[in-house]
């Protein structure tokens, strides 16, 4: 998988995430950048491309649902060209936990899309 594919796919997932609850807040976003970038320890270049994603989705309204099957797809489709072993798997799932916790209690809807992800990558 292009290393951009991979994260394009992470914006989208934390974009789910985030959207779940109805609303994206503009602080939201900036943290989770900043967790996106401490997770996965990503250059600014790396960050954009999540960026650029959640950016591209909150631009165009797009569901929570659409957001969560364009990342599933996409990881899956690149799944032999990239790494996706169980440390990379548990950074993802980390990741999502730590958008979900990062303004308040967890929402079941949030917390539907991290046990949906986390039941969905067993197939990669």
């Amino acid at each position: 998988m292009a290393k951009e594919n991979i994260h394009r796919a992470m914006g989208s997932l934390a974009y789910a995430i985030a959207v779940a609850d109805g609303t994206i807040q503009k602080k939201e976003k900036e943290v989770i950048l900043q967790l996106a970038t401490k997770e996965f320890q990503l250059s600014d270049t790396d960050s954009e491309w999540i960026n650029a994603m959640f950016t591209q989705l909150e631009s165009q309204h797009i569901g929570m649902n659409e957001a969560y099957d364009y990342a599933i797809d996409t990881l899956e489709a690149n799944r032999h060209d990239y790494d996706f072993d169980d440390a990379t798997k548990t950074r993802c799932i980390s990741f999502m936990k730590k958008i979900a916790d990062a303004f308040g209690e967890t929402d079941y809807k949030e917390t539907s899309v991290i046990e949906r992800f986390s039941s969905d990558i067993t197939r990669f």
